[in-house]
């Protein structure tokens, strides 16, 4: 199987990022291209009650760009064909248009991260890109 690009969704959490690192590696043998992925998600149901809403979608984006430029540094200190993208949206779907866009051919996902129990919970977000992605995903265990 030729693998030339593999995307890591992160949500900045050092379960993520040891995704990301298994990634690399992965990467260097197969001389593919990482894509490092985080999507900002829509705000819940009712926040515009307590928050403007589109002030604080800017706020969590301005800080995800800065957190992911970061991360994006320490990667390609790594290895340097690594990139990173922002997107807004739901994980499901843009993680579904990233495969098919950019032709990935394997996803590296932790299933542990910043949300905590949610992501073994059924219909967690890793749980949902291991269900619903159209290529493989190779799921990396992080300890607890």
């Amino acid at each position: 199987m030729r693998i030339e690009r593999i995307l890591v969704p992160t949500d900045f959490s050092e379960y993520s990022q040891a995704a990301l690192r298994y990634a690399i590696e992965l990467a260097r043998e197969h001389e593919s291209e990482v894509v490092l992925a985080h999507v900002v998600e829509p705000l819940p149901y009712g926040v515009s009650h307590w928050y403007d809403p589109a002030e604080l979608l800017e706020r969590y984006g301005e800080a995800a760009s800065a957190d992911l430029g970061r991360l994006e540094k320490e990667a390609i200190q790594l290895y340097p064909k690594c990139r990173a993208e922002l997107h807004f949206g739901t994980v499901r779907e843009v993680i579904d248009k990233l495969v098919s866009n950019l032709k990935v051919d394997l996803i590296v996902i932790s299933m542990q991260g910043r949300n905590g129990l949610h992501y073994f919970l059924p219909g967690g977000t890793a749980e949902k890109i291991l269900h619903y992605a159209k290529c493989p995903v190779l799921r990396i265990r992080t300890p607890a």
